[in-house]
């Protein structure tokens, strides 16, 4: 990462140039940015926003996302190595097909966010609030969800074998059924399994 303390880099860079090192864009507003096949490296996003940009296959390594606004951007495909994104808000973005290595999301807010068929690897959600994104056919390795709220998410064809939703809210998540293979080998708490009860359409009776 470069130092905090170095000067912000010319905003025009993220669509003109071809690769970014080193930079540090703070308080940038990126709205309807294209850009595609960019490579940042070693880079610092603070307080910057990316309402409605277009930013597609663009490799991230080494980069820190803090309190920026990727609102119903467009990151299909993109690859992001090294990377953490605390305070930052993803609502109604796309990152659908996109790889993570090594990423941090906390305290990150992607309500309607979509990550089908994305591949997570040594990946943590930390207090994120995912509600009613899609998290269809995605490939999770040693990643993990944190006190996260998935109310309404969507696993179609995601394994979650071996990941703790313990301490998540998961009312209304959406699986092809509870009996299907998503959630097999999953761990949640007893009192989860009254939400996931619920799927099979089974009503409680006081």
């Amino acid at each position: 990462m470069p130092d905090s303390s170095a000067p912000d880099a010319d905003l025009t860079l993220l669509e003109s140039a071809e690769e970014l090192s080193d930079a540090v864009f703070r308080g940038g507003f990126f709205e309807g940015a294209v850009g595609e096949h960019l490579s940042v490296e070693r880079s610092v996003f603070s307080g910057c926003r990316f309402p409605g940009a277009s930013l597609g296959r663009t490799r991230f390594s080494d980069v820190l996302f803090r309190n920026c606004d990727f609102s119903n951007a467009d990151l299909r495909g993109c690859v992001f190595r090294r990377v953490q994104f605390f305070d930052c808000k993803f609502t109604g973005a796309e990152f659908a097909e996109a790889v993570f290595g090594s990423v941090v999301f906390a305290r990150c807010r992607g309500e309607f966010a979509g990550f089908a068929s994305a591949g997570f690897r040594r990946a943590r959600f930390e207090e994120c609030v995912l509600r009613s994104a899609v998290l269809s056919g995605c490939r999770f390795e040693q990643t993990e969800f944190g006190a996260c709220d998935l109310s309404a998410a969507e696993f179609f064809g995601s394994r979650l074998q071996g990941i703790s939703l313990a301490d998540c809210e998961i009312r209304g998540i959406r699986l092809r059924d509870c009996l299907s293979f998503e959630l097999r080998g999953a761990r949640i708490a007893p009192a989860q399994a009254l939400d996931l009860v619920r799927l099979l359409g089974v009503e409680f009776e006081e």
